[in-house]
């Protein structure tokens, strides 16, 4: 399974933005699970990282 951790910023920006709109936060807390659950998962439209932010 994923650990996903948030940034300070990403935590501002995300109450400044999505903390207003219900409906986008439930959307992103729901792809977020799809996301830890399957990260390659077709309708999140992901793909692996390639050049230098390749791992490993």
């Amino acid at each position: 399974m994923i650990e996903v951790a948030f940034s300070s910023s990403f935590k501002r920006a995300f109450r400044k933005k999505i903390k207003r709109n219900r409906e986008l936060e439930e959307i992103f807390w729901k792809k977020l699970e799809k996301f830890i659950k399957d990260p390659f998962a077709k309708e999140l439209k992901t793909h692996k990282l390639r050049g230098k932010l390749a791992v490993g």
